[in-house]
Order: C-alpha cells, then structure tokens, then sequence
C-alpha cells in the first residue's frame, strides 16, 4: 500500500518550523496573528487529501477552496526563501537542505490545493533553475493577497503583471511592468519546455507557471486575489509560455 512522502506528523513538523524560522521576509508578518495550533492542523489535514488510485499509483482528491491552504503555503514560501538567504551569506548546507525541505513542502500544499500529486509538483520545482525557484517561492509568499490595478507592492496588492515583477525581482531579474512586455521579452518556450516560474500568458493578462499540466499562479482580477489556479480549458491551447531569466 503506498505510503506518503509526508505523513501528518512531519507536515505539521515543517510548518511548526516555517514559523519559527521567518524572520527576513516581511510579507509573512500579517499571518502571524493566527495561532500555531490552528496553522498545524490544517497542514495536517492536507496528508487525507492523498488517496490510493490504483496500485504504486497516486493522485489527489478534488481541488480545494480557492485560497484554503493560502496561509500555510505563504509561510513555508517564506521559510524557504529565509533558509535560502543563510545559506548564501553562510554557506552552510544545512541551511540548504532545510530551504529544500521547505520548498519541498510548500509545492506539496500548493499541489493539494490544487488537486494535483503532491510529489510531481514537489520534483517539478526541484528540478527548475534556482532562479526559477526563488521566483515562484517568491510569489507564493503572496497568496492570499488583494488583486490592486497598477500595483505591485508587498502585501499590499498586485495586478497581474505587478505580481511576476515582484516575484522575478527576488533572484534579481528585473521586468517591465506589463504584461505584454513580459512575454515579448521572454524567451519563447514550447509547453513542453516550460518550467516551474517560467510565464504564461495571454493577451491582457500574465501567470506564472507551477511546472505541472496547467497549474499556475496569478493575480486574477479585481475583487479576487493571489491565487492558486490552473490555465483555463478555453485559455489553455492558446497561452504563451516564455522565460524571462534569458
């Protein structure tokens, strides 16, 4: 019978951990309000999301709200993103392999929102550049966050292309800010290319993608907010995937 790669205990673990280890990434501070006991239990809950379909083979239950798990994947979003600052000043593998762990985690709850395996998400951002990773980590420490025309500003709010300039600007990529821009000067990506903080857009509106099937995060429109989502049926044979890092 197939185990998780994380049973409830290690996910509530983690979390506990992303807590205690933010420090350098302001855009968590208005989440510390909730208390830890609440925070663990929902990241607990996420290990039922997981069901047996078939034998050695694994997917996941049916999406989640919008937003449901929007808490706990900005916190280990910015866990990740301070564990990746140590390790460049200090050097430390340590510091490294809790950064992975932590990336690791955030794609597994990003993932159960979703309804996508846990573990392709989690091997799809490991294997993308680390630029590509700091970029989507980055963005992910936004979930939750208000959809504002004409902004870009840290927990504050963004437009669409306000949020992948916030994001690129994390591992030092600077974009223009708009979205047509963005995508004609990105390089020009076939679907099958495209990796996990690659771009994906469509006339009047860009995202970021997740490196699975048609998982992305955007910021959507007025009255809604930075979410997790997947490319529209009627979007998806039309979209534009482009890197912006070369």
């Amino acid at each position: 019978m197939y185990q998780s790669p994380c049973n409830s205990s290690e996910i509530a673990f983690l979390t506990t951990l992303s807590l205690m280890t933010m420090t350098s990434h302001t855009s968590q501070h208005r989440r510390l309000g909730k208390t830890l006991r609440s925070v663990v239990v929902a990241a607990a809950a996420t290990v039922g999301a997981l069901v047996v379909v078939g034998a050695g083979e694994v997917s996941a239950q049916e999406p989640l709200p919008t937003n449901a798990l929007a808490d706990e994947v900005a916190l280990t979003a910015g866990a990740a993103l301070s564990e990746f600052d140590k390790w460049v000043e200090h050097g430390h593998s340590v510091h490294y392999q809790t950064y992975a762990r932590h990336r690791a985690q955030t794609a597994r709850l990003a993932a159960t929102e979703l309804g996508y395996p846990a573990d392709e998400m989690a091997d799809a951002w490991a294997s993308t550049p680390l630029e590509h990773q700091r970029a989507v980590l980055a963005a992910m420490t936004q979930v939750g966050v208000p959809y504002r025309r004409n902004t870009s500003i840290e927990d504050v709010g963004f437009d669409c292309s306000g949020l992948t300039t916030f994001a690129w600007a994390e591992p030092g990529v600077t974009l223009f800010r708009q979205s047509g821009t963005q995508i004609s000067n990105a390089t020009r990506l076939d679907r099958s290319t495209a990796r996990a903080g690659d771009l994906v857009h469509y006339p009047g509106h860009i995202m970021m993608y997740l490196g699975v099937d048609d998982a992305i995060i955007h910021s959507v429109m007025t009255g809604r907010t930075v979410e997790l989502d997947t490319i529209s049926a009627r979007r998806s044979s039309s979209v534009h995937f482009g890197d912006p890092s070369v």
